[in-house]
């Protein structure tokens, strides 16, 4: 609704080629997203039984494996298509840029989801539309223009990125380094 709101000034097209670019990008992060869900019955179990390497390896391995699929599908969606508008080429080039990003987030969200970590998992879930995208589209967009809009979302993956990892290592120092004491209690 935001983004809708902001483009307003810049005419249908604008609202037209964000909101394209939006649902095409949404799609793509649907099957992250189904991966990051397959993962989570294994962190929770090797989180439960003690395996904190587990569930290290595995979130390291989704993130790889997440971030490899993305970086195709950011590839293969790299095109010059006449028939879109240039408002959305560039907007879509600029998400396509740091979607790789998103495997980081995905599993940044649902690894401490899955084992417990609920204020973790919900600051994520949360970081990328609303505390980084919002404040990023409407300051950016009344600083300059159309292109604040269209920067505003890649702006918001790369914070969310980095947030993720910062969770996600925050959460791997909290676990005991012998796993065999852990299980023991």
């Amino acid at each position: 609704i935001l983004m809708n709101f902001m483009c307003q000034p810049y005419g249908d097209a604008a609202i037209a080629a964000m909101s394209i670019v939006s649902r095409f990008m949404f799609f793509i992060n649907s099957v992250i997203i189904g991966f990051g869900q397959g993962f989570q019955p294994v962190c929770s179990y090797c989180f439960g039984a003690g395996l904190y390497d587990r569930v290290k390896k595995a979130c390291w391995f989704c993130i790889r494996v997440s971030t490899i699929i993305l970086l195709v599908l950011s590839v293969i969606s790299f095109r010059n298509d006449p028939t879109v508008i240039e408002i959305g080429t560039l907007a879509l080039r600029l998400q396509l840029i740091t979607l790789p990003l998103q495997g980081a987030v995905i599993m940044g969200n649902m690894m401490p989801q899955s084992i417990g970590y609920g204020f973790r998992a919900t600051l994520v879930s949360t970081a990328r539309q609303g505390i980084f995208l919002i404040p990023l589209l409407t300051i950016m967009t009344y600083t300059i223009g159309l292109l604040g809009i269209q920067c505003a979302q890649p702006l918001a993956d790369i914070a969310t990125f980095i947030l993720s990892l910062f969770v996600i290592r925050g959460i791997f120092k909290e676990f005991p380094e012998d796993a065999s004491s852990f299980a023991a209690q």
